[in-house]
């Protein structure tokens, strides 16, 4: 394991400042990216009611939690993405930002630029307050989604365990699509967290099965954080969606829930 700094944190509202709007603004000079996946966060929050999605804190004041990362295909500059796996596992929600943590672990399959990029590309996106990544791990990343697209797995061996399954209604539509802050979108499906249990030697242990669960598919641009289309950039931490999030909701065609 070695230490590095990298923003590779795929959730937001990690810390209880307000974002500076130069900070929110501000494009970094990095080249464009076009990235396109899925993305899996189980946590430590209340089941289908993460407040952190909401603009708000974490319901312990602090949350362990494991942020999974899939990209099927993209670039950022000229680097390839398809085929990208990571996942970031610590406590990645706090409201004392000081204690905010994590550990990278990169799929085997992953190359050094790519995961170069990766950490670029996500200090772009969450540029004002990176999280202290306190090392990273090569490892065996083996994620599964179901052809019925309800049943969700997660494997690092020896280290990590997850399964989250999504319910439907009688149409078959997903249930519990709802507008949340995240890094590579405006919104969230929950899940049901079957299995949440993590276990890697002089790191971190926990089950937390039961707790939240969500998954998200996304294409994501810089040109989207050039011109501030995300939810993530316009939050508080107050609680309460701010006017700026009510609007985007609003033209997204839902409702602040």
């Amino acid at each position: 394991m070695k230490t590095l700094r990298i923003a590779g944190l795929l959730v937001f509202a990690l810390t209880g400042f307000t974002i500076a709007d130069e900070a929110k603004s501000a494009p970094k000079n990095i080249p464009g990216f076009d990235v396109q996946g899925i993305s899996m966060t189980e946590c430590q929050c209340t089941a289908y009611a993460c407040p952190c999605r909401s603009n708000g804190h974490p319901d312990h004041g602090s949350c362990d939690a494991a942020d999974f990362t899939y990209i099927r295909h993209g670039h950022y500059g000229k680097v390839d993405m398809s085929g990208f796996k990571a996942v970031v596992i610590g406590d990645l929600i706090d409201g004392d930002a000081g204690k905010v943590q994590g550990t990278a672990y990169f799929d085997k399959s992953t190359t050094p630029a790519q995961r170069e990029a990766f950490g670029e590309m996500l200090a772009f996106m969450f540029g004002w307050n990176p999280p202290h990544i306190v090392g990273s791990k090569v490892v065996s990343i083996d994620f599964k989604e179901s052809p019925d697209k309800n049943t969700y797995t997660l494997t690092i061996p020896d280290i990590l365990e997850e399964k989250g399954v999504m319910k439907r209604d009688s149409d078959g539509k997903p249930l519990h699509v709802v507008p949340a802050m995240d890094l590579w979108g405006n919104k969230i499906t929950y899940l049901d967290n079957v299995v949440f249990k993590y276990h890697d030697k002089g790191v971190g242990e926990w089950d937390l099965s039961g707790h939240q669960a969500n998954v998200k598919e996304f294409h994501t641009t810089k040109e989207m954080y050039a011109k501030k289309k995300l939810l993530v950039q316009h939050g508080d931490m107050s609680g309460t969606w701010t006017a700026e999030q009510k609007d985007i909701i609003k033209k997204m065609g839902m409702k602040p829930e």
